[in-house]
């Protein structure tokens, strides 16, 4: 196949060579002469051969948002000695930090090379590499031929997930296996609870020996039940929810709170589940553990997918009714955009739900890609002004967490300790 510079070069000398036999110029005529030579070697000269196998390799495990990431490409040469051009084609959303996916090499027969890169993805989601394209010269860069390898590398990118020291959320309905919920239970924990006699078969290291003096009787000393329960986490991915500029959106930092607090209340052995309602509807039951953990997460990257028709809010608590008992806690994670989380709320709180909303403020990331002016100054106000009236009529109804994302989520779960039992009841 003939270049773009062959091309060029050809019309070029055409122009220079008829412009002198129009002029009658000698010298024009003369200085198109090296350009026609050109032209016959590149024409009546060897089309370069491309006889190549190509390989990627990935890093395997798992990567979040900021991870820098890997590649090698494989490049093996199974023709005669020639000039090679390798690009691999990247994502919008991912940073070249070392190396490069753009090369050229000469090899040798049977030569092979290793084109090495490594990237940072900014958001999470699933990045797709490739295809990468092989292109062969000839030494007048006038043909050349080129392959597209037709192999793709997969790799998918988890939310960042922020260490949480404790989350204080005191389950309603505590069930029946360990946790770290401190009940009003008398049974094994550390908390002490009270004291109370003997019975047979207790083990010595709770006896109270003070009070066993006093009463007279073996005393032994009770604790408060340490269990765990059920959590469900709703997630508002609508594209109506979505405010910012990536990767800093308000979508993102809801997903990033998700995993956040996912960590948290599966590593406090209790129960979850996720409902992720946007372009489609992600659905990860009830379970525990750190299997259940990737599934979580599988299910957050999921929510980036593209979709025509979105899920309606006001459906959400049918399809919470018919598979979720009232003992579930309900985790509303949402910028509250609109009113429609604000209703979904109230119908939960009405339906028995126990529900906790973590709202990441649209307002403050206005501010920080918003520009100056005293127009989008008043807009801004305006915002902040709705969006406090949708809170407090969310706050008649449940515990809601108004979420700064420029701050640690850990400050603002602050306010949780020892308050999730005093829910007012609609």
């Amino acid at each position: 196949m003939l270049s773009r510079k062959f091309g060029l070069l050809t019309a070029f000398g055409f122009w220079v060579f008829a412009l002198g036999l129009l002029l009658g110029s000698a010298t024009l005529v003369i200085a198109a002469l090296p350009i026609g030579l050109y032209v016959m070697f590149g024409v009546f000269g060897s089309a370069p051969h491309l006889d190549v196998a190509v390989s990627r390799r990935l890093p395997e495990g798992q990567v979040y948002e900021g991870d820098e990431v890997r590649v090698s490409i494989e490049v093996v040469n199974q023709g005669p000695q020639v000039d090679l051009e390798v690009v691999e084609q990247l994502p919008s959303a991912v940073d070249l930090t070392t190396g490069t996916n753009h090369a050229f090499v000469n090899l040798q027969e049977g030569e092979k090379h290793n084109l090495v890169y490594t990237f940072s993805p900014r958001l999470f989601g699933t990045y797709t590499l490739g295809p990468i394209k092989v292109r062969s010269m000839d030494r007048a860069s006038a043909r050349y031929e080129e392959k597209t390898v037709e192999t793709y590398g997969f790799l998918r990118v988890y939310p960042e997930v922020r260490y949480l020291n404790r989350v204080e959320l005191r389950h309603s309905h505590p069930r029946n296996w360990p946790g770290e919920t401190i009940t009003r239970r008398a049974e094994q924990g550390l908390e002490f609870y009270g004291i109370r006699e003997a019975a047979p078969g207790e083990p010595a290291r709770r006896t109270n020996w003070k009070a066993t003096a006093r009463a007279g009787t073996l005393m032994v000393n009770q604790y408060m039940d340490e269990a765990g329960g059920d959590t469900l986490i709703i997630l508002d991915a609508r594209s109506v929810s979505d405010v910012g500029e990536p990767p800093e959106t308000t979508t993102a930092y809801s997903v990033r709170a998700a995993a956040t607090l996912s960590y948290r209340l599966l590593r406090d052995r209790n129960r979850l589940g996720l409902l992720a309602v946007g372009p489609s509807l992600v659905r990860v039951p009830l379970g525990s553990g750190r299997r259940h953990f990737d599934k979580i997460m599988i299910g957050l990257v999921s929510t980036r997918t593209v979709g025509i028709d979105e899920w309606a809010f006001d459906l959400v608590p049918y399809y919470l009714s018919f598979l979720y008992s009232r003992m579930v806690q309900i985790l509303l994670i949402s910028p509250v955009v609109d009113r429609a989380p604000a209703y979904l709320v109230a119908d939960l709180a009405r339906r028995g739900y126990d529900v906790l909303v973590v709202s990441p403020s649209p307002v403050e990331l206005d501010v920080v890609h918003g520009g100056d002016g005293r127009s989008v100054e008043l807009a801004k106000r305006l915002a902040m002004i709705e969006r406090n009236s949708r809170l407090s009529f969310m706050k008649s109804r449940a515990q809601v967490i108004d979420w700064n994302p420029s701050n640690p989520l850990a400050d603002s779960l602050e306010r949780l300790k020892g308050t999730w039992r005093t829910r007012r009841r609609v």
